[in-house]
């Protein structure tokens, strides 16, 4: 004969099939090199389109206005323990220092300003980890709710007049109303401007920058 047949008292040959690849000679398949990186491709784009569904879902559920009340309430109970410590740590530096009049309201203005974006960091960051999506929006939307319960007071206190700032007199403890200053000291006017317009940014700058921490770490959380 032209053709020769193989030995067929040969097992350790490996047995070839056309569908599964190459099988061993215990009939388990041993994939092939081409095959197996396919199948991982295949995994991969399946495991990113989970991913971005997932995305695209948390997106789609809106706005959480209770995760921005809680950022807000946040801010809230921060305020008054950060602005305290950090005027307390500027007034310690500034008396350390004898700095004058002009310097040590300077030093003050940075000081809250400070504790301002702290305070809202926290807040925007407590909002954002309870939304775990859309961070920067519930971020902001801590400072816009600050700003309009701000507005509200001030509008408050124009229709109610005096019956309103006797309130808030009674409620504040005696000798601090007189400590309040009721005009800017010389040479801090273009300070003051600029500390009026930082106010005004810093809840939005901290909120941001919090609620897309806090939305990254909660996405991530298992």
């Amino acid at each position: 004969m032209s053709e020769r047949e193989g030995d067929p008292g040969n097992t350790d040959a490996p047995r070839v099939d056309s569908e599964h690849g190459e099988r061993g000679s215990d009939g388990v398949d041993q994939g092939s090199g081409p095959r197996r990186v396919k199948d991982a491709r295949k995994d991969r784009e399946s495991e990113q389109r989970s991913r971005n569904d997932g995305t695209s879902q948390d997106a789609d559920r809106g706005t959480s206005f209770p995760s921005v009340i809680f950022g807000w309430l946040t801010t809230l109970g921060a305020a008054p323990i950060l602005i305290g410590v950090i005027g307390a740590i500027v007034g310690g530096i500034v008396a350390l220092l004898g700095l004058g009049a002009t310097a040590g309201g300077i030093a003050s203005s940075v000081g809250f300003l400070i504790a301002l974006f702290l305070v809202f960091l926290i807040g925007g960051y407590v909002a954002g980890r309870l939304a775990s999506r859309s961070g920067v929006k519930h971020g902001v939307l801590v400072a816009v709710l600050s700003l309009l319960v701000v507005l509200l007071i001030a509008i408050a206190g124009a229709v109610l007049g005096g019956t309103f700032s006797d309130a808030i007199s009674s409620a504040v403890p005696s000798g601090i109303m007189q400590s309040v200053p009721t005009s800017i000291p010389q040479g801090l006017g273009v300070t003051a401007i600029i500390t009026g317009i930082l106010t005004l940014l810093m809840p939005f700058i901290g909120g941001a920058l919090g609620g897309g921490w806090g939305a990254k770490t909660g996405h991530n959380r298992p």
